[in-house]
């Protein structure tokens, strides 16, 4: 076949029902057709199934290789993760040492006493509260009303601070009391009244 052949080839010559008759060139051209009809069904059939099996592969590859970069920081990190662990843990342990167990809340007034006196201010009053309870621990306030002078009443509080027991302090407030002075000369006598709350951690115990 040449390019005369297809140059003189006129389709409405051919016999349709005849098909062996037919010129070499309207045999090349049939048989091009139909290599064309398989090759696209094969491809609709087989492969275009398998092309979108493909998609979903490669997407399901992008997604396991961010999980993979994500694990992989993980464990890189993992023993920087190991010792902040460790370091949480043990700051926990040593608050929890700080908070008094039930047994020690008198030996807790005892110790602000201690404070009070330490700072030359007098205890007027010392209590506690009733107790409250919270999700993970109890809450123990403590009323203190003391007298003193300024820089006394300003010592006092920073001994309470500085108890190896976790107290905070709340709500205060100071008026001036009955004496002229205290025993720092040219200070006036004064009365602070405030609360103090210590924690306990929530282990059943009243």
């Amino acid at each position: 076949m040449n390019a005369d052949d297809l140059k003189n080839f006129d389709i409405n010559e051919v016999d349709f029902n005849n098909m062996g008759s037919w010129p070499l060139v309207g045999k090349a051209i049939m048989v091009s057709i139909v290599f064309s009809i398989v090759v696209g069904l094969g491809y609709y059939l087989f492969i275009g199934d398998q092309r979108s099996d493909l998609v979903a592969i490669e997407r399901k590859e992008i997604e396991l290789k961010k999980e993979f970069e994500k694990k992989q920081s993980k464990a890189v990190n993992l023993e920087a993760y190991k010792r902040q662990m460790k370091t949480i843990q043990e700051s926990f342990e040593t608050l929890l040492q700080q908070l008094p167990k039930a047994d020690q809340m008198a030996e807790l007034l005892d110790e602000v006493s201690y404070a009070a006196t330490g700072a030359g201010c007098e205890i007027v009053s010392l209590g506690f509260d009733a107790e409250k309870d919270a999700e993970f621990y109890s809450e123990k306030p403590i009323q203190i009303q003391v007298s003193g002078g300024y820089h006394q009443i300003a010592d006092f509080v920073s001994r309470v601070s500085r108890l190896p027991r976790i107290v905070t302090l709340h709500d205060f407030s100071i008026k001036i009391g009955d004496g002229n002075v205290t025993s720092s000369p040219g200070e006036r006598m004064l009365i602070m009244q405030i609360t103090a709350k210590t924690y306990r951690a929530d282990s059943g115990e009243s």
